[in-house]
């Protein structure tokens, strides 16, 4: 999977806008989706959905999925593309900022509605965990590995799946 560095300050400013956000969002759930659409989903004008589609097409983050000619106007279909975001190249005062940025964002989402860990059936819906792990210098990048992986195998769209949120920090303690 392609890794999309983010190195200026208008890289951050185009990514880090909150109907950005959204219509990232939309589009890891939805396979791909039109402005207008995007539009109607965020109660937002279709021309400036057009705008914030294009901007996140200039940073890399969304690319055209195809067109479709709709009564006469050809209409066309955006998806998220799949990048992970890198940070890394930022100094430490914007790394922290985008930190807490994402943390927030996390947060709301996850409290937006009631939630419990499992369904009726007993498949698992949502947990936040919390803790420290002893690992080797080697099973700490096989883990990396192990999920990363194992990420990149599951972010398409795909026939009977439905989307699940993650979001994961780990560090050498």
């Amino acid at each position: 999977m392609k890794t999309l560095l983010l190195k200026t300050e208008k890289d951050l400013e185009i990514f880090m806008h909150p109907k950005r956000q959204q219509i990232l969002h939309l589009l890891s759930v939805h396979a791909c989706m039109t402005a207008k659409q995007v539009s109607d989903a965020l109660s937002m004008q279709p021309s400036s959905a057009k705008h914030h589609l294009l901007r996140l097409q200039e940073l890399g983050l969304v690319e055209v999925d195809h067109t479709e000619l709709i009564h006469g106007i050809t209409a066309t279909f955006y998806r998220k593309t799949l990048v992970t975001v890198s940070f890394a190249s930022l100094g430490e005062e914007k790394q922290k900022l985008v930190s807490d940025f994402v943390a927030k964002k996390v947060r709301d989402d996850l409290f937006s509605k009631p939630r419990n860990h499992t369904d009726e059936s007993g498949h698992f819906m949502a947990d936040q965990l919390s803790g420290v792990v002893h690992l080797s210098k080697e099973e700490a990048d096989q883990l990396y590995r192990l999920i990363r992986s194992f990420v990149q195998e599951h972010e398409k769209h795909g026939e009977g799946k439905e989307a699940y949120v993650y979001s994961l920090v780990a560090y050498h303690a």
